[in-house]
């Protein structure tokens, strides 16, 4: 047996004694069928290499019982790699789940908010319990959640959110209340009900800038987001339909309203936020019906926001509730059509990843299961270690190149993480240095001067590493590699010259560099 097929054999051996209650799957590892999943799946060559994380729910079509939760890491092609099953307490709003770090998931389920390393398998309840959302405070080790609560004005109840943060030891160390920048005036229209109750708010996004130590919130019955000082707990500015912006669609028309009912807010740049518009209760035409990932640009000098990225997804794909939307390294956005059905059509939740152009590169489709359907709330694309790109040459003289990488974490990250690479040349390093990862998936990029070299072949790698010591080149991807070979040649024919004497010919050597790209495919690293 060869030491790879040796290394790989003791990984999986590893990976199944750490969790004897999983289901491991890869056209690499374990292949079985997993009768339980219709996957409906239409392969592109546009599409975004890498893993997906969701929570699925299963449900009966007949007695509409929930039968199932599940959290899963998939690739594309719909095979698990990693599953955990959940409890089915609450709504499956409450089960959303993302990455926090390069080992470990925060994830809600009926009991409130965890963490889970998925290689050590070790669990952490952290005893936080809210609705739709847990996010991280890196700056302060602390958690956000939404806690809603009833009040009674004039005789009739309404429903309210509170944004809750707790230390590591479940206290409560700051709250904010959306009652104090919300009012009863702004219900919606259609009158929206939560278990018999005038539903006023309907948080269902919170995402921590630590930044400038803001907190954005995202409201579903408003229709409006709203960025909260963190540290004063004021309303710093509101966006939406009882916002402070003069608002534009994309063609540059103001709107009153720009989405209506929308989910999973996030900043993805300097005023800009990609979100997922449900399109439901739509005031201009309620039987529209087309949801959307859409991003808004924002200018804080004159109070406009104009649309400036939409993929509108036809009448077959609306979500009336749920739903996410993320942009990815290649520019192409990912979201989540997540709802048990659609109309025309007997799908469920649908995952698609659109390219820039708006055109599909990729996507996975539940189709139900004799009576049962699949529902997703979210989903997260994700890597298990840092990927480069392709590695650019440019000429910096006629006799030195300059090889130039960008690179980019594991995932969506919303805070810096350090890590480290290395320039490796026939197997020998040759630099060594420490790095942060950019947040949001944006790329850092990283270069080597290719100074005089000996005649012949040569391999020029980069190694990157993230702070849990997952490796750049332990991927099965090809764009994470970063090798180039390149020979360097002589060419001994170029006559420049005579001496004046005429006794001698002075010959110059022209030194000529081939490159060439070597992709590798190797299994992830888990």
């Amino acid at each position: 047996m060869s030491h790879k097929l040796l290394n790989r054999f003791i990984f999986f051996i590893s990976i199944l004694l750490l969790f004897p209650n999983l289901t491991v799957f890869s056209n690499n590892v374990i292949v079985q069928n997993y009768s339980d999943f219709n996957i409906i799946q239409n392969i592109h060559s546009e599409r975004f290499e890498g893993y997906n994380l969701f929570v699925f729910e299963r449900k009966s079509s007949v007695d509409y019982e929930i039968i199932n939760r599940t959290l899963v890491i998939s690739d594309l092609d719909g095979n698990l790699y990693i599953k955990r099953e959940l409890d089915s307490k609450g709504a499956l709003a409450n089960f959303a789940a993302e990455f926090i770090n390069s080992t470990t998931i925060l994830y809600g389920d009926g009991n409130g908010a965890n963490l889970w390393n998925i290689y050590t398998n070790d669990t952490t309840a952290l005893g936080v319990y809210g609705h739709h959302d847990y996010e991280m405070n890196y700056a302060n080790n602390t958690y956000f959640t939404l806690n809603c609560y009833v009040i009674e004005i004039n005789g009739t109840k309404y429903l309210f959110d509170k944004i809750v943060e707790y230390n590591q030891n479940t206290e409560i160390i700051w709250e904010k209340d959306t009652m104090d920048f919300v009012n009863i005036s702004q219900w919606c229209p259609f009158s929206d009900m939560e278990s018999g109750i005038a539903d006023i708010t309907h948080s269902n996004t919170v995402f921590y800038d630590e930044e400038d130590d803001s907190i954005y919130l995202n409201m579903r019955n408003t229709n409006t987001f709203y960025k909260i000082d963190h540290k004063t707990g004021e309303m710093i500015w509101a966006l939406g339909e009882h916002g402070d912006f003069v608002m534009y669609d994309l063609q540059g028309r103001e709107k009153d309203i720009l989405f209506y009912h929308g989910h999973a807010l996030e900043k993805i740049a300097n005023n800009t936020f990609i979100y997922f518009d449900n399109d439901l209760h739509n005031q201009t035409d309620a039987t529209n019906l087309h949801s959307r990932i859409m991003e808004i640009r924002i200018n804080i000098e004159t109070m406009t926001a104009n649309i400036s990225w939409e993929w509108i997804a036809p009448i077959e794909y609306f979500s009336g509730w749920w739903g996410d939307a993320d942009k990815l390294p290649n520019n192409n956005r990912l979201g989540v059509f997540g709802t048990h059905s659609h109309p025309n059509t007997n799908l469920g939740a649908r995952i698609v990843e659109v390219t820039e152009e708006g055109n599909i590169a990729w996507d996975l489709s539940f189709a139900p299961v004799g009576s049962e359907t699949f529902g997703i709330y979210r989903v997260e694309r994700i890597r298990f270690a840092p990927f480069v790109s392709e590695p650019r040459i440019q000429n910096i003289s006629k006799t030195e190149k300059l090889v130039e990488w960008d690179i980019w974490y594991n995932f969506r990250s919303k805070t810096e993480f350090d890590g480290s690479y290395k320039i490796i040349i026939d197997n020998e390093t040759k630099k060594e240095e420490e790095i942060t990862f950019p947040k949001y998936w944006k790329h850092l990029t990283v270069n080597y001067v290719l100074e005089e070299l000996t005649i012949g072949e040569h391999t020029i790698e980069i190694v990157v590493m993230d702070e849990a010591g997952h490796l750049s080149n332990e991927t099965e991807f090809d764009n994470s590699t970063g090798i180039l070979t390149f020979s360097v040649l002589i060419n001994k024919g170029l006559v420049i010259g005579l001496s004046i004497g005429g006794s001698a010919i002075l010959v110059a050597t022209l030194i000529l560099i081939w490159f060439k790209i070597i992709k590798k495919k190797r299994i992830p690293k888990k």
